[in-house]
């Protein structure tokens, strides 16, 4: 397995991957026009999205996605190689390494 250099922190291939795959996700989900709605009271709600039945089969779509994705890095045998809050730091420098990478490539 091939491990990608961090500034804190060694990260396997495939789990970077997995994490820049869920935050690609994440954007193309928040891109999708929101969903309208109706209150209790009857009243509808953002009726003027733009929104339309194929966004709604692609929000599914995509939130299948980052179900698979949340449980593959999640559940990746590099974090038991951590405890406690540990894993929790590792993992948001994790997430971290993932944003910058993004920033850095909209610049």
């Amino acid at each position: 397995m091939r491990v990608v250099a961090d500034t804190d922190t060694d990260f396997p291939a495939d789990l970077l991957a997995a994490e820049r795959e869920k935050q690609q996700t994440w954007e193309r989900l928040a891109a999708i026009p929101l969903r309208p709605y109706e209150d209790t009271a009857g009243i509808e709600h953002r009726t003027d999205t733009g929104w339309t039945p194929e966004h709604g089969q692609a929000e599914d779509v995509l939130h299948r996605r980052l179900q698979e994705l949340s449980a593959a890095t999640a559940t990746h045998p590099y974090w038991e190689s951590f405890s406690g809050s540990d894993r929790v730091q590792a993992r948001m420098r994790l997430k971290q390494a993932v944003l910058s990478e993004a920033q850095g490539a909209a610049e």
